[in-house]
């Protein structure tokens, strides 16, 4: 009886805990409207806003700023990222993922890999 009522209690903390932890799902988190900054970018090409959103099963981002307007991009989903080709001047290709319930990016450019700093300002369901 002892063992029953110790394995019900862990049972229940187990179930308590998984409850209260929330789940991040890069490809529900993703959607919205999101600040974007490029700090070590060339000077005009560091601040974006860029509007994430599924449609049909499709992901896609329009990026404006700093003289871009870039409409319906594709974006891919691989593993726990998505990729999307762009082109900025030259072709980038950037990359978003979630670590740690964040949101972060990067953009691989013929300058180098530069972090994208995310800052969410709209949700869409």
């Amino acid at each position: 009886m002892k063992i029953m009522i110790t394995a019900l209690s862990a049972l229940l903390l187990c179930t308590t805990i998984s409850m209260t932890v929330p789940v991040f799902d890069i490809t529900t988190s993703i959607i919205g409207k999101w600040e974007v900054q490029v700090k070590d970018a060339p000077e005009g090409y560091q601040d974006y806003i860029v509007d994430v959103k599924k449609q049909k099963g499709e992901y896609t981002a329009d990026i404006t700023g700093s003289g871009t307007n870039l409409k319906n991009q594709a974006l891919t989903l691989q593993g726990n990222a998505f990729t999307a080709n762009i082109y900025v001047e030259e072709p980038v290709q950037l990359t978003l993922w979630e670590e740690k319930g964040i949101v972060k990016g990067s953009a691989q450019t013929s300058s180098g890999k530069l972090a994208l700093h995310m800052k969410k300002i709209s949700s869409k369901k």
